[in-house]
């Protein structure tokens, strides 16, 4: 929750749960989708705390060597990637007799080659994402006695991870073709759209929440990057709902299906800007 701090933790761990947020939208240096959302908290690595600290000029290609080693660097990067393939057949579509030499064909095997491999990176901390939920409830049981314990940032946050990581991996089994059944695929792929919709609202919340607690302490660093993560998080929110939508023609389809893929690739850009920002941070310090 893809969670919008400019902490940068590995994203071995995905977000406090898949991940992250930096993946998904998510769980992911977050897991867009994100996260992120507060996946994408944990994905991202922690600027080292020290007092004695020195700061060191960064070439630009430390940067992209040190994005490259990380499984949340890989992520966004493929995620841009992806992006900007769908884009192009989208456009081929759109207009065949201008773009005929285009392989279409070709440009939507390789964009789902890149989604397959950005999920299987995600893939497998749902029963450590439920774990944590689990853990969090038996130690505040007090919480389970009030009405109130859905509005409890805390645990509603668990919970929309929960929901996110599973219908993630169940949508993963489900492309690997592992889950057969039509209908009960149907309704994981509108789940993991809905999953990430919730996501994207509940991490656009906690930006906007930071961004007015960094204008009051006059944080500007904090401040900045509490603006990326509204402008990305409102654009994965953006991208996303078409997919919710039945829309009955296909021309209008096409070109909704564009904007959203515009939308994605926007926000795939500032996931990147956000971790290159991170990163930056991360490098240039020498104890």
């Amino acid at each position: 929750m893809a969670t919008s701090t400019s902490n940068f933790v590995p994203l071995e761990s995905r977000s406090s749960t898949a991940v992250p947020s930096l993946l998904k939208d998510q769980y992911v240096v977050e897991g867009d989708d994100d996260d992120i959302t507060a996946r994408e908290q944990s994905e991202t690595p922690l600027p080292i705390q020290n007092n004695k600290q020195i700061k060191l000029k960064v070439r630009n290609i430390d940067i992209i060597k040190y994005l490259i080693g990380t499984i949340a660097g890989k992520d966004k990067i493929a995620k841009f990637l992806k992006c900007i393939l769908d884009i192009i057949k989208k456009v081929s579509l759109l207009f065949p007799m201008k773009f005929y030499n285009v392989d279409t064909r070709s440009l939507a095997t390789i964009a789902s080659q890149l989604s397959l491999f950005r999920a299987i990176m995600r893939f497998g901390s749902a029963p450590f994402t439920i774990g944590s939920l689990i853990n969090m409830i038996s130690h505040n049981k007090n919480l389970l006695k009030t009405p109130s314990v859905v509005f409890n940032p805390s645990i509603l946050e668990s919970i929309i991870n929960v929901y996110f990581t599973i219908f993630d991996e169940l949508s993963l089994l489900s492309k690997l073709n592992i889950i057969k059944n039509k209908n009960l695929r149907e309704r994981i792929s509108r789940n993991d759209t809905l999953a990430t919709e919730i996501d994207s609202i509940f991490s656009l919340q906690k930006a906007c929440i930071s961004y007015r607690k960094n204008r009051i302490q006059r944080n500007k660093k904090n401040d900045i990057m509490a603006k990326i993560d509204i402008a990305r998080f409102t654009m994965e929110l953006i991208s996303n709902t078409p997919d919710l939508l039945l829309i009955r023609s296909p021309r209008i389809e096409r070109i909704v299906s564009l904007f959203s893929s515009i939308c994605s690739t926007i926000s795939a850009i500032l996931n990147l800007v956000r971790l290159w920002i991170l990163a930056k941070d991360q490098l240039s310090v020498k104890l």
